[in-house]
């Protein structure tokens, strides 16, 4: 919707119930916005001329903190046209000497953008472009556009988007929000690569902005983010993304306020449109009234506020008002994200994701290569706990290394420790590379996806054969490492009791659990909304599992999305949980809410929980403690 276009069906609700249960007064609502007053109740079909000056307010999801207000400047991004043409043998050797030109040109700009982004925000965050150039230099990558061009005889810009959209499209397919986003990362090398091919630029007018404004666009890649001026640049909406994005990721490393996945955002809204932008409570509000732009004054210096009081609590510990202390640990994907662990002030790394020394390879990584990874991020964070997740993928996404199908149902597929049993050399070599680097912090090993009791001895199995050829080598490594599993399924949660006999401690993967629990999947926008943390089933599965765990007198954490969420952090406590493990720049507002609550609370909000018979009873039951402890958490709720 559009200045000047219109809006063709309304709903009209009442309000106030008169004589004989009619309503007397309605309100006419176009896509949730108000938009006047009728008489009757009913369906109408209102025609809406967008470019009155009501307040109009659209709701995304917050990416990076922050409120701004300003002109609206509709990024348009050119759409890659990459032509195909048929070339004869004796220009094969000169198309793909094109390719090798490209990618020496590619390097050098990623390169000096990486150089740039470490000037202005540090070696951390300016390490997205280390990721960007193993995208570019991938030899399954560029290996597979030379086979295209030599067996087709095509021009290797076709050659090379075919091949790379392949992969990116693999990656659009995955389930876990993180992976899907490297699609964005990989689809972003491969247009630089192929606009230095073609000879073209897509982004310059976007640098050329005559007046500080804010940006709203289809999407913005890292590269584009990064080299954003953020003199020009208030804030920026896109109809596409996630809070995990390497974008947003930039867009906090650079403190500009962004929210995204509106969907249709920029078709919305128009070039020199006002609009106030709120990175906390992901909103976007068009023709802000005097009396919203007042509000917003307060809001700011509550954040203001908020953020002082967080920064205080880096080193205090997680412990509740009546002495139970939580370990509060971080989420990593990678190993430079491990410096977020002392900065943000969380105990140790409650889930390391080890998928992305696997992903976009021609070979499995070696033994050494891992091990050395591992000890990177052990030595760092010593004498932190850290724990590593075992493989936890499928072999759709590692076609380039099983050649294997493509599956129909790959969620519940040959993936995670079903591929991992089924490939025990592979799996050996992590187990192998995780023992190696044991010796240099504190190191734990969590399975992912157990279902039963065979696959864990099958598992534990393996690990102390493992133990016995590095000790039969001479090899030093933790004799005593703790090994854990991740509860994600019914069944898993089902067989707690006996699955606890034989670890050391249980990650609730909250994610999997609802989605597997529920039977949701919530990349389907048709049914996302069902996907509910707070669904009676899902509740009484995390209490079942936590009376299983300390019953087997071991801890049991959670490590999924929930763990973040300050209004459910009650709840989790209620129910029994030890540990939580959250993103990084999360830990600080749930440690904050941790220090201000009483167990005894939480557990009193959790027995009313588990009798509950609808999920918004109990999200509503948890808010109300939190608003009550700690009602200045309360303000991202916008």
């Amino acid at each position: 919707m559009v200045n000047g276009a219109w809006q063709e069906f309304g709903k009209v609700f009442g309000r106030g119930a008169g004589r004989g249960g009619l309503f007397n007064e309605c309100w006419i609502f176009v896509n949730d916005n108000f938009i006047s007053n009728t008489l009757e109740k009913g369906y109408y079909q209102v025609r809406i001329d967008m470019s009155e000056k009501g307040e109009i307010t659209f709701r995304g999801i917050p990416a990076s903190g922050g409120v701004c207000r300003g002109r609206v400047f509709v990024f348009g991004t050119r759409q890659l046209h990459v032509p195909y043409r048929d070339i004869p043998e004796e220009d094969v050797a000169a198309e793909l000497k094109r390719l090798e030109q490209a990618l020496i040109i590619t390097r050098k700009q990623l390169k000096e953008m990486h150089q740039s982004l470490r000037e202005r925000v540090g070696s951390h965050d300016a390490d997205i472009f280390e990721a960007h150039l193993l995208v570019l230099d991938d030899p399954a990558l560029i290996g597979e556009a030379t086979k295209l061009v030599k067996s087709t005889m095509c021009n290797v810009e076709h050659a090379y988007h075919e091949v790379s959209e392949k992969y990116a499209q693999a990656f659009d397919s995955m389930e876990d929000e993180y992976l899907r986003e490297r699609a964005v990362d990989l689809r972003d090398v491969s247009h630089r690569l192929l606009n230095n091919l073609m000879g073209q630029d897509d982004h310059d007018h976007l640098y050329a902005l005559s007046e500080p404004s804010i940006v709203v666009g289809h999407d913005l890649t890292p590269s584009t983010t990064a080299m954003l001026d953020r003199s020009m640049v208030l804030g920026f909406a896109t109809d596409v993304g996630s809070k995990t994005s390497h974008t947003a990721i930039l867009a906090r490393a650079l403190k500009i306020p962004a929210v995204v996945g509106f969907h249709d955002i920029s078709k919305r809204l128009e070039n020199d449109q006002t609009v106030l932008l709120d990175g906390h409570s992901g909103l976007v509000i068009l023709n802000p009234s005097d009396q919203t732009l007042f509000e917003y004054g307060h809001v700011i210096r509550r954040h203001e506020d908020k953020e002082a009081r967080l920064a205080k609590l880096r080193e205090m510990p997680a412990v509740t008002l009546d002495g139970f202390q939580v370990a509060l640990e971080a989420n990593l994907d990678q190993p430079s994200e491990s410096e977020d662990v002392m900065k943000f002030g969380a105990d140790g790394v409650g889930l390391f994701r080890s998928e992305y020394l696997f992903l976009n390879r021609s070979h499995w990584p070696e033994e050494k290569i891992q091990a050395e990874v591992y000890a990177e991020v052990a030595s760092k964070l010593a004498p932190k706990p850290v724990v590593i997740r075992t493989l936890d993928l499928g072999a759709d996404k590692l076609s380039s290394l099983t050649k294997s199908g493509v599956e129909s149902n790959p969620a519940l597929g040959w993936r995670a420790i079903r591929f991992c049993l089924d490939n025990e050399g592979i799996f050996k070599m992590q187990l192998r590379a995780i023992l190696r680097a044991s010796t240099q912090g504190n190191l734990r090993i969590m399975f992912p996806m157990i279902t039963s009791m065979s696959e864990l001895d099958r598992a534990l199995e393996l690990l102390e054969t493992c133990k016995r050829e590095l000790a039969e080598e001479g090899v030093a490594f933790d004799e005593h490492i703790e090994t854990g599993i991740m509860i994600e399924t019914p069944s898993a949660v089902m067989v707690a009791d006996d699955l606890a006999s034989k670890v050391k401690f249980f990650s609730i993967g909250t994610n999997d659990l609802i989605q597997y629990g529920l039977a949701v999947d919530r990349t389907n926008d048709r049914i996302a909304h069902l996907y509910e943390p707070t669904a009676p089933s899902i509740v009484r599965s995390i209490k079942q599992t936590t009376k299983a765990a300390h019953a087997a007198g071991i801890r049991v954490g959670v490590c999924g999305e929930m763990a973040g969420e300050p209004d459910l952090v009650p709840l989790l406590l209620g129910l029994g949980v030890d540990e939580l493990s959250a993103s990084a720049p999360l830990v600080p507002s749930v440690k904050y809410l941790i220090r201000r609550l009483k167990l005894s609370e939480a557990r009193e909000l959790a027995e009313q929980a588990v009798t509950m018979r609808y999920s918004h009873e109990i999200l509503d039951a948890s808010r109300a403690l939190v608003q009550r402890v700690a009602p200045e958490m309360v303000v991202n709720q916008g």
